[in-house]
């Protein structure tokens, strides 16, 4: 008789849910990779205004009107920025929560998955020691012939 694991269901079950736990995990890194380029974006826009100032103000005619506007720009951009990294603090909770139940769902697997390789052990001993009777009954045949 062949091998058989009746808990092979919960094995595809445990593994489902692996799969669907990496995947959530999957997306919130996507989540943090598209916040940190927002945060880059903001970063850069900051430099390039920073950079406009001072290359107006070099030019030699010191413009208010134009220097209020940036300077408005500039703390319209870091509020942004305070949204952005509050976000990446969210994710990144987020992701230590998913990671968390990744590797939990995967010590749920391996724990059937090792229960399987005992049962399967056990199941090769019996065998085994089927065969060796076996083998012992058709000596012990051919002997008393």
């Amino acid at each position: 008789m062949p091998f058989q694991f009746r808990l092979e269901p919960l094995i595809t079950i445990r593994d489902n849910v692996l799969k669907e736990k990496q995947g959530e995990l999957a997306k919130a890194y996507e989540a943090r990779r598209i916040a940190e380029e927002k945060k880059q974006e903001l970063e850069q826009e900051l430099s390039e205004n920073v950079a406009a100032g001072r290359q107006r103000m070099t030019a030699g005619a010191i413009d208010i009107e134009f220097l209020l506007g940036l300077r408005r720009h500039e703390m319209y951009i870091n509020a942004q920025m305070d949204v952005v990294q509050g976000h990446l603090r969210q994710i990144d909770e987020e992701i230590e929560r998913r990671r968390i139940a990744v590797m939990e769902a995967h010590k749920e697997l391996k724990i059937v998955e090792k229960l399987k390789e005992k049962r399967y052990e056990r199941y090769q001993t019996e065998e085994n020691r089927k065969e060796i009777i076996r083998m012992d009954e058709t000596a012990l045949r051919k002997i008393n012939h």
